[in-house]
């Protein structure tokens, strides 16, 4: 889906594959199998090649994209976090996930402590 964004867009700027794909530091072929939907496209992929074309990657998200939508200040941020720091990123979001899998079904959200504790006392 986003592959034919990211290819309207280069367009739209008179840039050539091959010239956006060295920018960018991947090949014309990834780049033409990514604007095609022939390969997934990870997030990293979709800010480094939105930021060689010139614009936030934010800004390239539909407005329909619903809920996900919220994210993309989110993803503008994350395009200037410095590469050294981005497994720490990835490691505090991996940690946000497990917190979202403590969501109960009435939307609640159970605190992991209380929760061992209980299963502790059940055990004595």
């Amino acid at each position: 889906m986003y592959g034919s964004i990211l290819r309207a867009l280069r367009e739209s700027k008179g840039r050539a594959q091959a010239d956006v794909a060295r920018n960018v530091g991947i090949s014309p072929a990834q780049l033409a199998r990514l604007e095609t939907n022939q390969r997934g496209l990870y997030l990293e992929d979709f800010i480094r090649i939105a930021e060689a074309l010139g614009e936030k990657p934010g800004n390239l998200l539909a407005n329909d994209v619903g809920e996900i939508g919220r994210l993309k200040p989110v993803i503008d941020r994350l395009a200037a976090v410095k590469p050294e720091f981005l497994a720490r990123v990835s490691t505090i979001i991996e940690k946000i996930v497990l917190l979202t899998d403590d969501v109960t079904a009435s939307g609640r959200v159970v605190p992991r402590q209380r929760a061992k504790r209980k299963g502790r006392s059940k055990r004595k």
